[in-house]
């Protein structure tokens, strides 16, 4: 780690800023105009964190977006707004990620998708899941308290 990538890290447009602000929060999308919601900080937001496992082409707002949102359109996204429609396919290895803050019982997304961070600082659940080599994932492997 030099200072040089450091600073490219934090510098908001860079590729190397990009590349770290999707690893840590995940893909977004902007909500069509005029919608917003408020986060767990009461932070105004326009742009919904998606299921990056998710083709988008094939979705609508409601279906992509991470989070419940009620009041998003169940109407199929705006490919045009999306800035890169790649996607984690099936055939890909099994991936964990956290970051994000869910609620309620712990799952697995899709047989190679699971999120373990269901927000055990705000008294949510401890997550963690047993890989004995699989590809595909077990729901009876995911333990949480």
């Amino acid at each position: 780690m030099t200072d040089d990538l450091i600073y490219q890290s934090v510098a908001v447009g860079t590729p190397l800023n990009e590349a770290v602000d999707v690893t840590l929060k995940g893909k977004e999308l902007k909500m069509p105009e005029g919608l917003f919601f408020k986060d767990k900080d009461g932070t105004k937001r326009t742009d919904i964190r998606i299921k990056w496992w998710e083709n988008p082409a094939t979705m609508t707002y409601q279906q992509i977006s991470v989070e419940k949102i009620d009041h998003l359109p169940d109407s199929a996204i705006d490919i045009s707004t999306v800035s890169n429609s790649d996607y984690y396919e099936e055939a890909e290895k099994p991936v964990f990620f956290g970051h994000y803050w869910l609620k309620g019982q712990p799952g697995i997304y899709r047989s190679n998708i699971c999120c373990l961070d269901y927000s055990v600082a705000k008294g949510g659940h401890l997550v963690a899941y047993r890989m004995d080599d699989e590809q595909a994932l077990d729901y009876r492997k995911l333990i949480y308290v």
